[in-house]
């Protein structure tokens, strides 16, 4: 099927013949190549003229552009904020903490707490799924965040903006 089908294809780009163009074909082409050329001399002439007769009132003085380019490669260093501020980590803290001190002093303890709430049930189940998880978790954790803290009080320290 598809041999037939190329073979038609075949046959009819063999029959199909390429146009001739006319005797004076090449000729037309180089006039208008010609006259393309001759234009664009006449306009580059018509420009050249242009831009020679308008000319400078001033000229600027000779520290002009090492005073441009003074300004210009001149730029501040833009002092970065960290993108959690000190304000929020306070906030954040005294959040911890008193979800800490409600924990502690408002739940009642003791053996004679017999119902288990939904709160025992979830860390109970927190519990179990923490023991499972490899040892590298929890010390790298504590690796990140010890580099953290160093990061932000060396900086507040030095001042170091990047």
């Amino acid at each position: 099927m598809e041999n037939e089908k190329e073979d038609s294809l075949r046959k009819l780009i063999q029959k199909v013949e390429l146009d001739k163009p006319g005797a004076d074909f090449t000729n037309t082409i180089m006039k208008l190549v010609q006259a393309e050329s001759e234009l664009e001399s006449a306009k580059e002439a018509a420009l050249s003229q242009l831009f020679e007769s308008y000319t400078l009132v001033e000229k600027p003085s000779a520290g002009f552009s090492s005073r441009v380019m003074s300004q210009v490669m001149v730029s501040q260093s833009k002092q970065f904020e960290p993108i959690i501020s000190p304000r929020v980590w306070y906030m954040i803290a005294a959040s911890l903490l008193f979800i800490l001190l409600f924990c502690l002093l408002v739940l009642p303890t003791g053996p004679a707490q017999h119902t288990s709430s939904g709160l025992d049930r979830f860390l109970s189940s927190l519990d179990g799924s923490l023991e499972a998880l490899p040892i590298s978790y929890p010390f790298t954790i504590f690796a990140v965040s010890i580099l953290l803290v160093t990061d932000y009080y060396l900086r507040r320290k030095l001042n170091i903006g990047y």
